[in-house]
């Protein structure tokens, strides 16, 4: 099946709607708030939707090393990592999971990074068990580099990566 697809820079008019996505996948991803996704638009290399049927079907955020970004997760790849881009997060709306729609993304950071980097890392969380997201990201070619007890001990991530040839 062949997708039409527009992967577009998220701007500040576009916030709203990540927001709602966003939420709408807690527990998946953290929440967040209107703040944090502003602060995201002056400190990501990568912020992006992704529109299908004219409507955002998704979006990821990106972050090269040495940014001034203080969750615990991306503080752990900065200091293990020196060429990355560290996906914050992914989200794809509920309707259009499992049409290949991250790979889009992926396909779109290893052509547009390849010559700068050599990792894209993100976390998955194994506790909770975010079994769609795990799955994902073993088919698409990431492996686990390390895990991690997270939010005092009430998340566990495993820390992936995808090597860029």
């Amino acid at each position: 099946m062949s997708i039409n697809y527009k992967i577009e820079p998220v701007l500040k008019s576009d916030l709203d709607v990540v927001l709602s996505l966003n939420q709408k996948s807690i527990p998946a991803v953290s929440s967040t708030n209107i703040e944090q996704l502003t602060y995201f638009l002056k400190i990501s290399t990568y912020f992006r939707y992704i529109k299908i049927r004219d409507q955002i079907a998704g979006f990821l955020i990106g972050l090269m090393p040495g940014e001034n970004y203080s969750s615990e997760n991306y503080i752990w790849v900065n200091k293990s990592h020196h060429s990355f881009i560290y996906v914050d997060r992914i989200i794809i709306k509920e309707e259009f999971r499992n049409m290949g729609i991250g790979s889009f993304f992926y396909d779109h950071l290893v052509k547009n990074f390849s010559k700068k980097i050599k990792n894209i890392i993100c976390e998955v969380n194994v506790r909770p068990m975010n079994t769609q997201s795990m799955n994902f990201h073993l088919k698409y070619g990431f492996s686990e580099i390390g895990r991690k007890n997270t939010e005092n001990g009430e998340k566990r991530v495993a820390y992936m990566s995808f090597k860029i040839q």
